[in-house]
């Protein structure tokens, strides 16, 4: 009997760790593109993941945000299906908040504010300033949030969450 649950346990271990390696988890680029089903351009940077779209398998989501060149954001939204845009209801805010945040109440869309979507760390200098937020059919879930920020210049922040219920 102790030889059987030891082999048990081993197969477990090597399940695990297959699966693990598998997974998209570890690099932050490959998860973001796995769980929303779109493609980041080559100068998507700082990229930070948070959610429990790998857990489960209703009411999940996944949050990401990372910094890219404004250069590319054309390329990044041919890729979209985007069903309504908002402009920001607030000329300022702050990028790591959840929620409604800057836009306006009545969107379709959102950032949830529940723990597992938040912790986004603050990796640029200067301010964000919000630009607009698209609202868009989802590759991989029920529906696709972006919100896109300026930090001036070259440089722009992308807010992502993909919701499945």
């Amino acid at each position: 009997m102790r030889k059987v649950v030891l082999v048990a346990v081993a197969v477990c271990v090597l399940a695990f760790t297959a699966w693990r390696i598998m997974s998209p988890i570890g690099d932050p680029r490959t998860r973001a593109e796995h769980e929303h089903g779109i493609t980041l351009p080559a100068s998507a940077r700082n990229i930070q993941c948070k959610g429990d779209a790998s857990r489960g398998f209703l009411d999940r989501g996944a949050a990401t945000m990372f910094e890219m060149s404004t250069n590319d954001l054309p390329a990044f939204f041919a890729q979209l299906r985007v069903r309504s845009r908002s402009a920001p209801a607030r000329a300022t805010g702050d990028p790591t908040v959840n929620g409604y945040n800057v836009w306006p109440q009545d969107s379709p869309t959102f950032v949830p504010g529940n723990e597992q979507y938040g912790g986004f760390r603050r990796t640029w200098y200067g301010e964000a300033i919000p630009v607009e937020m698209l609202s868009c059919s989802s590759p991989k879930g029920d529906w696709l949030h972006i919100e896109i920020w300026t930090l001036g210049g070259s440089a722009s922040i992308v807010k992502m969450f993909t919701d499945w219920n």
